[in-house]
């Protein structure tokens, strides 16, 4: 939200994330969880140019826009599936309507 209201936002590329570095295997852990699917995947060998780790650096963000996550991704990604669900049932009542 703080981007809205930065002025030279249109033109900056900000990282956002958490403090947090989490493996592949544990986000779809937790996005099974949240959804309460189990996911098919389909594992492949690695591809020239995959990253074994990345993090976000959100030190800009922090700096211009007062970034400061506070919401693990255990705790968001449920909330974040509750919010998504409850949209897209709103959009699809209203697509019928």
């Amino acid at each position: 939200m703080a981007a809205l209201d930065y002025d030279h936002a249109m033109f900056e590329v900000f990282n956002l994330g958490e403090s947090e570095t989490i493996q592949l295997k544990d986000l779809i852990a937790g996005i099974e969880g949240a959804i309460g699917k189990k996911a098919r995947i389909n594992q492949l060998p690695e591809q020239p140019g995959d990253m074994p780790l990345t993090c976000a650096d959100i030190s800009k963000a922090r700096k211009l826009l007062g970034y400061k996550p506070n919401t693990r991704l255990s705790a968001g990604l449920p909330r974040f599936v509750e919010w998504f669900l409850q949209t897209a049932h709103k959009a699809e009542t209203t697509a019928r309507v």
